[in-house]
């Protein structure tokens, strides 16, 4: 059975509903074949599609994780792994609570960090705007008042002058310019070639790098002891997390641990070489997780301690931002405003 070309996929939240669902009727001591029965003659568009196969191959004797196999845009490698190690360990309910709070955890940092930028991007659209308004309906209205004047023209004002006459001759072709632009920067930031580049200036840029190294270190610090916990080698878990991280440099740093690991070394031994993607705090506590065999634990505090630090970031972020936005505002529309103002003013203090 192969769906891929047309295989239905479930959003993040509906991925997180099926999971706690499903960790409910299984706690009430349902079977499998009958929780997800339940959960069928609820559902609708591709969930349905995906119970329907599930059931289907529950009922022929498969396990619940060969069913998901036919869905691998849906369903991770993470996801997978630990319902299969559930079903051997006879966790399976456990291991979907582990999942569901791993899936809640990662919703809530992407809305603190969709939220934090929100406001900020609104301001910056508003500002936009209003320059944009101006530049194209205000100053072709007055550039004939402008020609009448007679009078030498300050520099500001010539320039503001020619970015209104190039925008009303070739409005057309440089709003298709612009989306052009965006298009092509948007695809070119994700070619291979290109993605340490682009993550770097991420993980280096001002309070947005700090919030990027502290979300990557959150997510992959709660995968690691998520996996660690449900019963998986460290080998394991460091190969499916290497695997699963977008950021370039974290995969590199992971995969590099996962060799380092094969060799005999401790995850502290190769992780002191990154300092600036692994804080001194982590490596303490890990080191302490290593010695006491509580490698696991200390991986979910650090996970807790970095979300909670994301949190703290992204609530402050607007205040952050918000003065730099005004001031970038202000200077902007004022700038365009006295270069407007400057010659009238000029000719009527000259009478």
């Amino acid at each position: 059975m192969s769906f891929s070309f047309r295989e239905p996929r479930l959003t993040h939240v509906e991925l997180l509903l099926f999971t706690k669902y499903l960790s409910v009727l299984l706690r009430s001591g349902l079977p499998i074949d009958d929780a997800l029965d339940i959960l069928l003659q609820q559902a609708k568009g591709p969930l349905q599609k995906i119970l329907t196969v599930l059931k289907s191959s529950v009922r022929t004797g498969n396990t619940l994780s060969d069913g998901l196999k036919e869905f691998p845009h849906t369903f991770s490698l993470v996801y997978l792994n630990l319902i299969s190690a559930g079903e051997t360990s006879g966790t399976l309910q456990g291991n979907l609570d582990q999942i569901t709070i791993q899936l809640q955890k990662e919703h809530d940092l992407n809305q603190k960090i969709r939220g934090a930028m929100m406001y900020p991007m609104i301001i910056l659209t508003i500002g936009i705007s209003i320059t944009v308004g101006i530049v194209v309906f205000v100053l072709p209205n007055i550039i004939g008042i402008f020609d009448s004047l007679h009078v030498e023209l300050p520099l500001s004002t010539r320039i503001v002058l020619w970015i209104s006459r190039t925008v009303e001759a070739h409005g057309w072709l440089i709003l298709v310019l612009v989306i052009a632009a965006s298009v092509g920067g948007t695809y070119l930031t994700r070619l291979r070639p290109v993605k340490p580049f682009t993550h770097w200036i991420i993980l280096h840029a001002p309070i947005l790098g700090r919030i990027a190294r502290q979300t990557n270190l959150a997510r992959v610090m709660r995968l690691m002891g998520t996996l660690l916990q449900s019963g998986l080698s460290i080998s394991e878990v460091l190969q499916i997390s290497s695997g699963i991280l977008k950021n370039v440099h974290y995969k590199e740093l992971f995969a590099k641990i996962q060799a380092g690991v094969g060799r005999g070394k401790t995850i502290t031994e190769l992780m002191e070489a990154y300092p600036f993607l692994i804080p001194p705090l982590a490596l303490r506590l890990i080191r302490v997780g290593e010695e006491t065999g509580t490698l696991g634990e200390m991986f979910i505090y650090l996970a807790d301690f970095y979300e909670q630090e994301v949190d703290d970031l992204t609530r402050n972020l607007s205040s952050l931002l918000e003065p730099i936005l005004i001031i970038f505002i202000g200077l902007m529309v004022g700038g365009l405003a006295l270069s407007i103002l400057s010659p009238i003013y000029k000719v009527v203090s000259s009478v």
